[in-house]
Order: C-alpha cells, then sequence, then structure tokens
C-alpha cells in the first residue's frame, strides 16, 4: 500500500504566502492605524473649528452689541468690559480658525470678508462710543439705525453654514478612506486563513510521522543498551579478579607502613602541644589589646563627658539667668500693675467713707469700684496666662495641621477680615505639618495676624504671608504684612516686652508678642522681627523639630 505524501516544495511556498501575507496584514493594520488617527485629528479640528466659529457670534458680535448698548443705556465704564473683551479676542480668534482652515484647504474669500465685516462693525462700534461720550446723538442714532450688528450676524449665518458643509464632506471622504482601507485588511486575512488550515493539517500528519519514528529509533536504542549491558558484566568479572590481587598486595604494603605511621602520630602530637602553646600566648595578646583598647575607650569617653558636663553647666547657667531675669521682670510688672488699681481701690474706698449720704456720689464711687477691680482682675487673668505657659504642665506635643490652625483662625478673626478687606495667603507646602503644642500654635498664628490686621496701613489694603520652610532642625514660620511697621532699632529692647505698645490710635494691652514669644520660648524655638516704617513687618518663628514617639 503506497501512500501518497504532499511535496516539501509546495509547504515551503504556503509557509512563504503565509509570511508575505502576515507581513501584508500587519502594514495595512498600521494604514489603517495611521487613518484612525487622522479621522481622528480631522474629527477634533472639525470640532474645534466649530466651537471657535460659534465664539464669533457670542465673543465677538454679541458682546460687541452688548457692551455698546449697556453702555448707551447706563454711561457707565463698566458696562463697556463685553465690547472691550470683543476688541481684545476677535484677531486671536480669526487667527486660530484661519490657520485652521488653510490646513484643510478651505477657499477663504468669504471668511476674508466676513473678518472685513467684524472689523469695520468693531470700528463703527469705537466710533459710536465716541459719538455717545461727545453727545453726537443724532449721528449716534443714524448709525444704530444702519443694524449692521444684524447684517454681520447674517453674514456669519452663512459662513458658519459654508464651513459645516465643507467640514462634513472632509469627514465623509475620510470615513470612506478607512471603509476601503478596512475591508482590504478583512480580505488579507480571508485569504491568510484559507491558506493556513490546510498548511497546519500537512505539519500535524507530518509531526504524526515523524513521532512514529522516533519511537521506532528508541526501541533499537533499548536493544543496543541490552547488548552493551551484557559485555558489561564480563568486563567486571574481570575487574573483580584484578582488584583482589590488588588488595592482597595493599594489605602487605600496610604492614609495612605501620613503624612509619607511629612515628608519624609522635611528631603530629609534638606539633600539636607546640600549637596549643602558640594559640595561648596568641589568646593572651588578644586579651591584653582589648583591654589597651577599652582602657583608650574609656578615657575618652571620660574626656567628652567632661567636656559635654562644662558645656551643660554653661547652658543650664545661662537658662537660670534668663529665668531670674524673666522671674525679676514678672515681679516688676505684677507689682506695677497692680499697684496702681489697688492704689485706687484704697482711695476710692476712703473716699466712699467720708460721704455724707449722697447717693449719687456714692453710685460713682462704687462704679469706679467696680472699673478698677475689673481692671486688676484683667492683669490677675493676663499674669495667670503668662504663668501658665511658662509651667508648661497640662500641654503635651500632638500633630498640628497649620492648614487646618489657619482655618480656624480666619474663622476667628472673620469679622476683622471682612472689615478691613484683608487678604491673607498661605504657602505651607514645604512644611504643613509640625509636632507641637496645638493651642500655642493657635495663639501665635492668631496674635501675629491680628496684630497684622489691626495695625495695618490706612492707605493700604492689608496684604498678610505666611509660609513655611525646613531650616535645619527647626521649622520656620514666616508671617509678612504691608502695615505700619515700627524702627526695630529704636524699639528692640521692648518689642517682646509685656503691656510694651507702638502705635497708640487702637485699642491694645501690648500683651500679645509677649505672649508670642513666651510661648516659642517655651516650647523650645526662637523669634525673629524685620520692620521698617510704613513698609511692614516680618516675624519668623522657629519651631523645633520633633519626632513622633512610636508606642
Amino acid at each position: 500500500m503506497t501512500t501518497t505524501f504532499i511535496p516539501k516544495s509546495w509547504v515551503n511556498i504556503a509557509t512563504a504566502s503565509i509570511i508575505l501575507l502576515v507581513i501584508l496584514n500587519i502594514f495595512i493594520t498600521r494604514s489603517n492605524n495611521k487613518i484612525i488617527e487622522e479621522n481622528k485629528l480631522l474629527q477634533q479640528q472639525t470640532e474645534q473649528i466649530k466651537v471657535t466659529v460659534s465664539q464669533f457670534a457670542i465673543v465677538i458680535i454679541h458682546n460687541l452689541d452688548l457692551g455698546l448698548r449697556g453702555y448707551a443705556l447706563f454711561g457707565k465704564d463698566k458696562y463697556l468690559f463685553p465690547m472691550k473683551f470683543a476688541l481684545r479676542d476677535k484677531d486671536s480668534l480669526f487667527y486660530s480658525v484661519r490657520r485652521l482652515l488653510e490646513e484643510q484647504k478651505f477657499p477663504l474669500e468669504e471668511f476674508d470678508r466676513f473678518e472685513d465685516s467684524t472689523e469695520a462693525y468693531a470700528t463703527q462700534c469705537v466710533k459710536m462710543k465716541i459719538l455717545f461720550d461727545e453727545n453726537q446723538k443724532d449721528e449716534f442714532n443714524r448709525l444704530a439705525d444702519l443694524d449692521n450688528g444684524y447684517k454681520l450676524w447674517l453674514q456669519y449665518d452663512r459662513l458658519s453654514q459654508s464651513i459645516n458643509r465643507f467640514e462634513n464632506t472632509i469627514n465623509a471622504q475620510a470615513q470612506a478612506k478607512y471603509s476601503a482601507a478596512l475591508s482590504s485588511n478583512y480580505t488579507i486575512q480571508l485569504i491568510l486563513l484559507l491558506i493556513c488550515v490546510p498548511t497546519l493539517i500537512f505539519t500535524a500528519f507530518h509531526t504524526n510521522r515523524e513521532l512514529k519514528t522516533q519511537v521506532r529509533l528508541r526501541e533499537l536504542e533499548g536493544e543496543r543498551v541490552a547488548i552493551l549491558a551484557r559485555q558489561n558484566d564480563v568486563l567486571e568479572k574481570l575487574v573483580a579478579t584484578r582488584t583482589h590481587e590488588i588488595h592482597q598486595q595493599n594489605i602487605a604494603l600496610q604492614h609495612s607502613q605501620g613503624e612509619i605511621e607511629a612515628q608519624n602520630e609522635e611528631l603530629k602530637s609534638q606539633q600539636e602541644e607546640i600549637s596549643s602553646q602558640r594559640d595561648l600566648l596568641a589568646r593572651q595578646n588578644k586579651k591584653l589589646n582589648q583591654a589597651k583598647e577599652i582602657i583608650l575607650r574609656q578615657n575618652k569617653e571620660i574626656r567628652a563627658k567632661n567636656d559635654s558636663l562644662e558645656e551643660d553647666i554653661k547652658e543650664r547657667t545661662k537658662v537660670l539667668v534668663e529665668y531670674n531675669q524673666q522671674l525679676e521682670q514678672f515681679a516688676f510688672i505684677a507689682a506695677h500693675n497692680l499697684r496702681a488699681p489697688a492704689a485706687r481701690i484704697l482711695g476710692l474706698g476712703k473716699v466712699l467713707e467720708l460721704s455724707e449720704d449722697n447717693k449719687d456720689e456714692e453710685r460713682a464711687i462704687i462704679r469706679r469700684l467696680v472699673a478698677s477691680t475689673a481692671e486688676m482682675d484683667t492683669v490677675i487673668k493676663d499674669l495667670n496666662v503668662i504663668l501658665e505657659i511658662k509651667s508648661n504642665n497640662s500641654n503635651y506635643f500632638t500633630s498640628v495641621n497649620l492648614y487646618d490652625e489657619l482655618t480656624l483662625v480666619r474663622s476667628n478673626l472673620a469679622r476683622e477680615i471682612v472689615e478691613t478687606n484683608a487678604s491673607i495667603r498661605a504657602s505651607f507646602d514645604d512644611a504643613p505639618i509640625i509636632l507641637s503644642v496645638k493651642p500655642y500654635v493657635d495663639s501665635i498664628l492668631l496674635n501675629l495676624i491680628s496684630n497684622a490686621i489691626k495695625y495695618r496701613n490706612p492707605d493700604k489694603v492689608p496684604v498678610i504671608d505666611l509660609k513655611t520652610e525646613p531650616d535645619g532642625e527647626f521649622i520656620c514660620l514666616t508671617v509678612s504684612d504691608n502695615g505700619l511697621g515700627f524702627d526695630v532699632n529704636q524699639q528692640r529692647q521692648n518689642i517682646f516686652s509685656l503691656y510694651k505698645r507702638f502705635h497708640f490710635h487702637v485699642e491694645g494691652k501690648g500683651m500679645g508678642l509677649y505672649l508670642v514669644k513666651t510661648q516659642v520660648t517655651a516650647l523650645g524655638g526662637r523669634i525673629e522681627v524685620e520692620s521698617r516704617v510704613n513698609e511692614g513687618t516680618t516675624f519668623r518663628v522657629y519651631f523645633k523639630r520633633r519626632q513622633f514617639n512610636s508606642t
């Protein structure tokens, strides 16, 4: 029985055809993708042209009419804004539409006529505004009766319809081109399928035949391996006999080597003893070196601790001196500020004893007593606030979001901000969150921003800028304003003193900056100030960087 096989030359031809068709299919697919991209670009240009052309009616014609009519009705410049926008934007609109239409080879004669008409109508609107300003109403009414705006709109409508028809034609041509390319792609894929299926059938048949041949070859290889195994058995028997003879010879040699091995053992024991003594000396030397290193390290640590102790003593001495100075200032302020209301209360008490049943006079004295007592209570509350900040016993460090705190301050100062039209601008992106005491940060922001509003320059709109940035081991918060400012060199000793003020045209107690300085110091930071008279003031608050404690 004979089997007819397909010649391999036909298989090679089919394979080459498949490869060519695949390459052709890739080329056509790539061409289709390019056509799709071109269609997408044309659609985008079409939509852009339609939208931009529609702006002629809205941005130019409508705004020219609206601005001129509003100005003619009310006579105020603010109603001219639409016309100003139209005059400003018309050239850019015409330029963008012209560029797109030139790319699509649109005939521009009608577009040029519309552009000239628009320019003429814009010139007429400017002229009518001048006529209105010069009170030439007859000429103004004559030009208005011409109704050139409506004529321009009709011209725009015709141009818009012409452009839309042109764009629709371009879209239709592009779609037809894409459909033709897609049809050719389908044809190539069908031919590829018709060639691939027979080729794959032949390949499967040929592969099956090759597999049967490989099975027969494996059977022959098994028979060859069995023959080799029998030959190996004969060789192994010969090798065993020869090995036994060699083993007997080795036994005789081992007896002669016994004495040599005994001598070698004795030499090894002597070498091991010497080696153990050498290792012992090496360990002792190592321990001596380690002891020497420990002594040197301890001496170095002792010297470092001595140096550090001296620095700590100097730093603590400095802190104690500053603290004593603050206590002296606090005691002086407390005595000075409490003495005046206390003296008034005592004086008014004696006057009250001497009054002779004069009810009006007694009521006046009682009102003054109440006012003096309220003043003393205010001073005591201020001092309690300062003592609470210095003790710092009831506060703890937490994560503080400066944007959230600024929002809270804006809410607290909403009335002042609206009344003064103040502008508060913040940029905390470099350091939006700090680890600090939240009430202190609230108080610092509130006092600095309220002072900037309170002591604003009456000739300027208040502008307050806030920003943060890392600065070594600190986070620097900068608060700048354009207010009245002050002479820093003249007032340097009193800037952060209690009840010290530099401007007296507004109400205040002179306590805000003292509280800010006290709170910043309690947080382990510092505050700096720059100011110029009638230019403004800049405060820089340095918060110490801290890490979150993991629990």
